[in-house]
């Protein structure tokens, strides 16, 4: 007696057992596509935060250039006093890159500084020893610099004692921003000073050869100096 079920082919056997295995092969074949997409998605990403990086920097190097420019200007202002024509420009040599000059020695020493009150606001007054055998050097110069961006100004910068001098020459700019010592000392006494300033405030000072590079950070309670 024939029956109509038929009894399953090995042709058929073997198609069945195929398709587990095809399904497989292209899970495994998805997945690594999704992996390599995700692996350059992370590289893209990373050169573009390098690219943003390295964009910054050129701005802030720039605008560093910028602000050196123009403080060298307020300088030669104060040396020529001339507000009609801008300063001359020396000219420049080529350097190589990323050389650093050597370090000046620090020969005139940083005294304690002291704040007290006054009509004008806080007077930081400060001053150098010279280091030992050091004679006093011919010509001492000081500039003072306050943040544009602060609310507090230079009211005043003089030496201490005027009289020690044989010629003398302190300024401040219209802003208050910027100040400029520079004369000959006769004996120690010339090397003190006094900088008003209208509030608290973080000065930078620079000077001369023999005087290493400082922040004053001037407060109602007293004043934190800061090596640069």
């Amino acid at each position: 007696m024939n029956s109509n079920h038929s009894e399953p082919t090995t042709s058929d056997t073997a198609k069945r057992n195929c398709y587990p295995g095809i399904y497989i092969a292209a899970a495994i074949l998805f997945a690594a596509v999704i992996f390599l997409w995700f692996d350059r998605s992370q590289t893209q990403s990373a050169q573009l935060a390098q690219i943003e990086q390295n964009e910054q920097l050129a701005q802030a190097l720039e605008a560093a250039q910028s602000e050196l420019a123009a403080a060298r200007e307020e300088l030669d202002f104060f040396k020529t006093g001339d507000t009609t024509a801008p300063a001359q420009k020396k000219p420049t040599t080529s350097k190589p890159a990323f050389t650093k000059p050597a370090e000046e020695p620090e020969t005139l020493l940083l005294q304690t500084p002291t704040v007290s009150r006054s009509a004008s606001g806080l007077t930081a007054r400060f001053g150098f020893e010279p280091d030992t055998d050091i004679p006093l050097p011919d010509v001492v110069t000081l500039v003072i610099r306050v943040p544009s961006s602060s609310e507090a100004t230079i009211t005043s910068l003089k030496p201490l004692n005027e009289s020690s001098y044989s010629n003398v020459e302190f300024l401040v700019n219209a802003k208050g921003n910027l100040g400029m010592i520079e004369g000959s000392p006769a004996d120690l006494k010339a090397l003190e000073f006094e900088l008003t300033v209208s509030g608290p405030v973080k000065a930078t000072v620079r000077g001369s050869k023999g005087i290493k590079a400082f922040e004053m950070d001037i407060t109602p309670d007293g004043c934190t100096v800061r090596k640069l």
